[in-house]
């Protein structure tokens, strides 16, 4: 019993530490955005820059890789783990695999194919990238979570009538809201921060997404017209959506890493 409160109390305090050094730099950065004119700083980045088409194609780019990724990956999880059908483990190891490729490996040959289909400097240039690569993933945590359901579910839908379809949609699909709140969290996280391929597939500035606009402010900080204060400023409207959407969300995320984590 006393082992057990020292090894808690132990736990407790190295959480705090590192909750500290993880907090720190932005703790920081938003100390740093109000010195000088304080509430200036942030009114001299909205006079400087037009975020307004930044954020919208992130808002785009997010929402279309979204529908994409929760279609596909809810389908197709329930496919792999509820129907049988020929070469479905053989399918399914093949399709997991492109969690082995790394992202930089396939730059070139997805640049090459937005290019020749004419889509670079859109929405759409990172839409499908960013849809195909969570796609893998997503795909394993709900396949796991849908192994988690008994199977007795779908043969009372089928004994009230119901076809493959509507037991999916109908049945299976409200019970796996945790895991499904889970793949749409972690796929919005992933598509807003990203940066590489959003500034090789768009290098029109004024339409990049919001993740590519900081380097742009690092580019000019220093300057007379746009001091380092007013970076930080600036760095700090690029991550507040994302901070406050996780805010509202981590509960969400964490309970469907817990419900996704064990099977059966």
């Amino acid at each position: 019993m006393r082992n057990s409160k020292i090894y808690s109390l132990l736990g407790q305090i190295i959480c705090v530490i590192f909750t500290f050094l993880f907090l720190f730099p932005l703790i920081l950065m938003l100390i740093r955005s109000f010195e000088g004119n304080g509430i200036g700083n942030y009114t001299k980045v909205f006079e400087e820059v037009n975020l307004l088409p930044n954020f919208l194609t992130s808002f785009i780019v997010v929402f279309g890789t979204l529908l994409i990724v929760s279609v596909v990956s809810a389908m197709g999880a329930f496919s792999f783990s509820k129907l049988e059908f020929p070469g479905k483990k053989v399918l399914y190891y093949l399709l997991l695999t492109g969690m082995m490729i790394p992202t930089s490996a396939l730059i070139f040959p997805l640049f090459q194919i937005v290019k020749g289909l004419h889509i670079n400097n859109t929405a759409f240039s990172l839409i499908f990238p960013y849809a195909t690569l969570n796609s893998c993933f997503n795909l394993m945590v709900l396949k796991n979570y849908f192994d988690g359901l008994p199977n007795e579910l779908m043969e009372a839908a089928r004994i009230d009538g119901a076809g493959v379809f509507k037991t999916f949609v109908k049945v299976m699909m409200p019970i796996a809201v945790p895991g499904m709140a889970f793949v749409l969290i972690q796929t919005f996280l992933g598509a807003w921060n990203e940066l590489q391929m959003a500034m090789i597939f768009i290098n029109d500035t004024s339409v990049q997404p919001i993740s590519v606009v900081p380097l742009r402010f690092v580019q000019t900080a220093g300057s007379q017209n746009f001091p380092i204060e007013v970076m930080y400023a600036s760095l700090v409207i690029c991550l507040l959506p994302i901070a406050i959407f996780y805010i509202f969300g981590s509960k969400f995320l964490i309970a469907g890493m817990t419900a996704g984590a064990v099977k059966g």
